[in-house]
């Protein structure tokens, strides 16, 4: 978000103004305003009522359709995957959750119950296959899409993964923009067979 936005909210935030009582209080032109004001309403983040030529803007409230962040847990041992994931994913639509191992990973899906999981396979403590493997036997996690974004390159490894049912199979290195397009189709596909 940009700090523009972050201040327009801010302001927002303390009740229903029109767009001169926004701009009085931030350092910054009507036009430059309204351009940040329109780009929070297209985030869903405000939104406005039309008072004859006035525009009275308002913050949107959790119960209006603020629509809650996709929650994707990344599991890998490499802190800067995680890094390279957390930056390629917008922090208005994701809130990226970390595990560095198997057994962390599996506690951290039972504890947050995230909509994506993006596993690495060589992981200490536990692999990737064998949270799958977990995953798998229960009831509310058995479909969850599970990305794999592993340096293992070899058909067995993707064959195996298939077999367990895994949705994706990305080779590291990596381009974040894949990723990213891929976490969205598999969002998709997923709701659209809920």
């Amino acid at each position: 978000m940009h700090w523009r936005e972050r201040e327009l909210l801010g302001v927002v935030k303390e009740g229903k103004l029109t767009t001169s009582e926004i701009v009085s209080r931030v350092n910054m032109s009507k036009v430059t305003a309204l351009k940040y004001l329109e780009s929070l309403k297209e985030k869903n983040l405000v939104d406005y009522e039309e008072i004859g030529p006035t525009k009275v803007w308002f913050l949107k409230t959790e119960g209006e359709g603020i629509e809650k962040k996709t929650k994707v847990l990344v599991a890998d041992d490499d802190k800067n995957v995680i890094s390279i994931i957390r930056d390629s994913l917008a922090p208005e639509l994701f809130e990226v959750l970390e595990a560095v191992n198997g057994k962390e990973a599996l506690g951290m899906v039972f504890a947050e119950s995230p909509d994506i999981l993006i596993l690495d396979i060589m992981m200490p403590d536990m692999d990737g296959y064998k949270v799958c493997e977990e995953l798998k036997k229960h009831e509310h996690t058995k479909n969850m899409p599970i990305i794999i974004l592993s340096a293992k390159t070899s058909v067995e490894d993707k064959l195996r993964a298939m077999e367990m049912g895994i949705d994706d199979y990305i080779v590291k290195p990596f381009d974040p923009r894949e990723l990213k397009a891929r976490i969205k189709m598999r969002l998709r596909q997923n709701t659209n067979h809920a």
